[in-house]
């Protein structure tokens, strides 16, 4: 069994001695026993001398000599607890007032939540899409291409791709998709058959989160 470090609160590799010996002797070891004995030192220690009446007594003294302090002419008036859970309140209820689909509601607490569902936030996949995967070469004009090209588009339009010869720029044109798979009579529907599973789940997750409160 490796011995363990109370100091370093870690293993050892071996139970050794020399590995004691190189681990009481490394700085880590002996930064983290200073601070531990300065701290245990602090806070047993006791003053050497007794605290005397004549230090109160001429300290007052003193603070009468000064006078009071002077007012500040600004008082910061901060929100109260009661108000702070108001307003939060408030906003839970906006929040649930406002139309929200089934997946934002689901991940409206997760990290990641406003690069996905706030449109301002969310990066733009369709320009990286549309770039070449060729290295960037020194000796190319991306200015002039981009002035002979079509306008680049913003983040809220969506990247639909041109099959014909006259949108395209030095590259190749895209091909078009298989008439097999573009031309199918009965398309199978990209919705669910039922959404009790999910309404399930917004319903536990909902749940949990009040019981939160």
């Amino acid at each position: 069994m490796p011995r363990f470090c109370d100091y370093c609160h870690s293993y050892l590799t071996h139970d050794t001695p020399s590995v004691r010996k190189s681990h009481l002797l490394g700085k880590n070891h002996v930064r983290l026993a200073a601070d531990y004995y300065c701290n245990k030192a602090r806070q047993t220690e006791k003053p050497i001398f007794g605290k005397s009446r004549t230090a109160k007594k001429s300290r007052k003294r003193a603070q009468s000599s000064q006078g009071k302090e002077p007012e500040r002419r600004w008082t910061l008036h901060c929100d109260t607890n009661r108000q702070k859970r108001q307003s939060h309140k408030a906003s839970l209820a906006q929040q649930d007032l406002a139309p929200i689909s089934v997946l934002e509601k689901l991940y409206r607490d997760s990290p990641a939540y406003a690069k996905v569902f706030v449109s301002e936030c969310r990066l733009d996949t369709g320009q990286s899409v549309r770039l070449e995967r060729l290295p960037q070469r020194a000796n190319k004009r991306p200015q002039r291409e981009a002035a002979a090209g079509p306008q680049k588009q913003t983040r809220n339009t969506l990247y639909k791709p041109d099959y014909s010869d006259a949108g395209s720029t030095a590259s190749t044109a895209l091909l078009p998709p298989p008439p097999s798979l573009a031309q199918w009579p009965a398309c199978p529907p990209l919705q669910l058959a039922s959404d009790r599973a999910a309404v399930a789940t917004v319903q536990h997750v909902t749940r949990k989160l009040e019981a939160r409160r």
